[in-house]
């Protein structure tokens, strides 16, 4: 198993590395490092020749910087394969997508900011660019998450229309962390539709695999609360939603996942485009 861990060595990005190296320890893979130069555009021709200048100067800082955090964490997380990659281009997210796949990575572990609660998103964050752009596993880590004993509870946030083909991706990643899954739906105290429980269960039964599987279904005046308020009560360890369009949380915000994907937890945020 390969993960990609896009960094720019700031003490933000330096987390998601972190606890990125948790997973991987966990999970028996192995880490690359991807720093993106980048600028805000392409350079035009009449200073182009010092865009390369200082495109130069930029990679080889990141190459002593990337040396330096391996070895500290080489020291740290005994055994863990760690490499390191450079590259150029633009916009960062295309970069990020196109490297991860030409590679054959499973997943892409990336640090992301700002306040608790998932009414705050992030607005052109890197992290947001990504999660809408990817079609690999994106786990956003926030900056006060810490991998420590590791992901025990994850709780699944979903619309309930694709249940079953959902839960063959994430019992297999449950099982690999020795997770139990809380499947969470949360309904408007304005929603006319019922939902049975019996209908859930069945569609969970249904999945390859076997996993401990919680169904809570939740009336809320704002879905976001809900599931921020169930997060808070059964202490997640993580948040797994996916992004197929139309997306769950693009149905969420009524705004386009492209621009707006990212929102936020103080908790790890996993999405899956499928």
């Amino acid at each position: 198993m390969k993960i990609v861990v896009p960094a720019d060595f700031s003490r933000l990005s330096e987390v998601a590395v972190r606890y990125a190296c948790g997973v991987a320890k966990k999970l028996k893979a192995e880490i690359v490092l991807l720093h993106v130069v980048h600028f805000a555009g392409p350079p035009r021709a009449a200073v182009e020749f010092k865009i390369r200048a200082l495109e130069g100067r930029m990679t080889e800082e990141a190459r002593q910087d990337a040396l330096d955090l391996i070895r500290r964490l080489k020291r740290e997380f005994k055994g863990l394969k760690l490499s390191y990659e450079i590259i150029s281009g633009h916009p960062v997210e295309s970069v990020i997508e196109v490297y991860a796949k030409r590679n054959d990575a499973d997943l892409i572990i990336m640090g992301t900011k700002g306040a608790s609660g998932l009414q705050k998103v992030l607005i052109g964050s890197n992290a947001a660019a990504v999660i809408s752009k990817s079609r690999l596993p994106v786990m956003a880590i926030p900056e006060h998450a810490r991998f420590g004993k590791g992901v025990k509870t994850i709780v699944y946030a979903s619309d309930l229309e694709r249940v079953g083909v959902e839960m063959k991706y994430l019992i297999p990643l449950a099982h690999l962390f020795g997770a139990s899954i809380h499947l969470l739906h949360v309904t408007s105290v304005k929603s006319k539709g019922n939902v049975s429980l019996d209908d859930i269960t069945k569609k969970i039964r249904q999945s390859r695999g076997a996993a401990k599987v919680t169904v809570s279904i939740l009336m809320s005046e704002s879905v976001l609360e809900g599931i921020d308020q169930y997060v808070a009560d059964v202490k997640a360890d993580m948040l797994a939603m996916f992004t197929h369009n139309p997306s769950f949380i693009e149905k969420l915000f009524d705004w386009s996942v492209t621009r707006r994907a990212a929102f936020q937890t103080w908790i790890p945020l996993l999405t899956i485009k499928k």
